[in-house]
């Protein structure tokens, strides 16, 4: 449908729900001003100091963004300053500063600003939104450290009378976090993803926002009217009347929806005829579990463990390891977490290690394989696991399982494991389940063997969808071939679900198709046992499943498995939702 003349529509990234309609206010960043300077030998000395109280004073505010974070918000929010406290420190960059300073006479500002522009580059030049993010990070801690030295200990933060839309190329954890959050209606920027620090920040102060617009800054003008959905991530520049009073009635329902959701936190999720699937959620890093109890979650379907390395660009230690599987069980506690070994490799960074020359990445050298390739990285991370099994409610998952000799060679190099912390006298969980993740389409064709040797299956849709249709998810040009109601997908993930029951293991799901709402009813009606989601997407799933009948869904999925195309399997299903389902913020668009 073609928009009105002079009303503008665009679609980013839905980064947190919610629906907002005001008058847009574009914010400008100040950059300090760097100039190069030398100083004398004689004022090495003064240099060195004053760089050092300025670090101090910036570690003192950035103490006090936390500490007000922690009180007033979130832990997660609090985590975030807590990493840039961590940048600040870091010693590496200490030194640098300080030894450019002695060595190359060189003013504090200015070698600030080039050693962390040199680790900015470093980062930006991997793939992956991780890296873009700790590079962001840096720059933020890197603006507020040469303010300080500047002499500006009061960055500029704009104060509103009105309601107001904030719009930006991209907004810093400082920006976001200093926003009055009693006029900030909503936020759009040009840049930006679901896992940016601005997506956590608007989140957890509940502003509804659109992330990765592209070019939505260049478009603003005074006294311009927008609407923000951020549940759909459609943005409209200066709507038209009739769009303004669709979008204001979108709004109150998505309101309502979600005073109706809030009386399911603490109910199961139970279809109308009793059957039960666990809902729980995928985390990235322990703070996270936080949001996974504020949802309602049924404990961690996922912990994905790469942060750990790739924060570091090395091996992280036992011990380091050790502690954050421990922090995440403990605070899970009486609910378990499935933690996935080491999956970097693919469109994620090999920390530590020099990658082999790979035209194809994807069907390379990566998770698994790389796990019993370096073997002592693998038994650390194991030992690791292991220990934080104590609290018994750990599960150990391998990623990329393609055959049955990997998953014996794994499960040989646990026991192995295994009996070295009995040596020592390490205590463990000895009966943690061990499972894998059905990801490629070898695994499911012999799903029927690996479930004799593994306590659990949890399919993995990502790669799942990537390798069955020969589409690299990453790559734009195909991404319309990118879609999980395929019927071939639909028939593995059928097939998966019957091999593990026939074997008498759990069956659940991990990937993002576990968080759609078009893909629910199927999901529900082949039996999983389990779907593990964002925290963010998990009420809407809770509700769909309470208010369906199991016998109605496994007719969905008889009719859907006979179907031919996408298209016809998309029709059906979003027929029988919006018959179903019509106050779903999917609707919302």
């Amino acid at each position: 449908m073609v928009p009105p003349a002079g009303e503008k529509v665009f679609r980013g990234i839905a980064a947190s729900p919610g629906i907002a309609i005001g008058r847009a206010v574009l914010l400008k960043r100040d950059e300090p001003k760097i100039t190069k300077r030398r100083i004398e030998p004689t004022q090495v000395h003064a240099e060195t100091k004053r760089f050092r109280a300025a670090v101090e004073s910036t570690y003192k505010r950035l103490e006090n963004d936390k500490n007000r974070a922690s009180r007033d918000i979130s832990e997660a929010v609090a985590r975030i300053f807590e990493a840039h406290m961590m940048i600040l420190q870091d010693p590496t960059f200490l030194e640098e500063v300080e030894s450019g300073i002695k060595k190359l006479h060189l003013n504090a500002e200015s070698l600030v600003w080039d050693v962390m522009e040199h680790t900015c580059h470093s980062l930006m030049a991997q793939r992956g939104e991780f890296f873009q993010q700790r590079a962001e990070d840096i720059r933020d801690v890197r603006r507020r450290l040469i303010f300080q030295l500047q002499g500006d200990t009061d960055l500029v933060i704009p104060r509103f009378r009105t309601p107001v839309i904030v719009v930006a190329d991209d907004l810093t954890p400082t920006d976001t976090f200093h926003l009055d959050r009693k006029w900030v209606q909503g936020l759009a920027t040009d840049r930006g993803g679901m896992a940016s620090h601005t997506a956590i920040l608007a989140r957890s102060f509940e502003i509804p926002a659109v992330v990765g617009i592209g070019n939505i800054t260049s478009l603003i003008r005074p006294r311009t009217t927008m609407v923000v959905n951020g549940n759909s991530g459609k943005v409209l520049i200066d709507p038209t009347p009739e769009s303004e009073r669709e979008y204001e009635e979108k709004k109150q329902n998505y309101r309502a929806f979600l005073a109706n959701l809030a009386g399911l936190k603490s109910l199961p999720a139970m279809t109308i005829d009793g059957k039960f699937v666990t809902l729980s959620c995928n985390i990235e890093m322990p703070h996270e579990v936080q949001a996974v109890k504020q949802c309602g979650g049924n404990g961690i379907g996922l912990f994905r463990t790469e942060y750990l390395y790739l924060a570091r660009g090395s091996y992280p230690s036992e011990e380091e390891q050790y502690k954050e599987y421990e922090r995440v069980a403990r605070g899970i506690l009486p609910n378990s977490v499935v933690i996935r070994t080491y999956d970097l490799g693919g469109d994620k960074g090999l920390a530590g290690i020099e990658p082999p020359d790979q035209h194809n990445p994807f069907l390379g050298y990566r998770a698994i394989r790389v796990s019993l390739d370096q073997k002592d990285m693998f038994k650390s991370q194991l030992r690791a696991i292991l220990r934080a099994s104590v609290h018994h409610n750990i599960k150990l998952m391998y990623p990329l399982i393609s055959g049955s000799m990997e998953l014996l060679q794994a499960n040989g190099i646990l026991e192995e494991t295994k009996n070295e912390l009995r040596s020592e006298g390490i205590p463990f969980d000895e009966n943690m389940p061990v499972g894998i993740m059905v990801e490629v389409p070898s695994a499911v064709i012999i799903a029927d063997h690996l479930a004799k040797q593994a306590d659990f299956f949890s399919i993995g849709t990502n790669d799942l969808i990537q390798y069955t249709l020969a589409v690299d998810r990453g790559n734009q040009t195909v991404a319309y071939l990118y879609k999980p109601l395929h019927p071939a997908l639909l028939r593995l993930i059928h097939q998966t679900v019957q091999a593990g029951h026939e074997a008498g293991i759990p069956v659940g799901m991990c990937g993002e198709m576990a968080g759609d709402p078009l893909s629910s009813l199927v999901l529900l009606g082949m039996e999983l046992d389990e779907l593990s989601m964002s925290p963010v997407t998990l009420p809407e799933i809770k509700k769909i499943i309470r208010s369906s009948k199991f016998s109605e869904a496994q007719e969905i999925v008889r009719e859907v498995l006979q179907m031919e195309t996408m298209a016809d399997i998309s029709a059906y299903l979003m027929k029988i939702m919006k018959r179903k389902f019509a106050d779903l913020p999917i609707w919302f668009s």
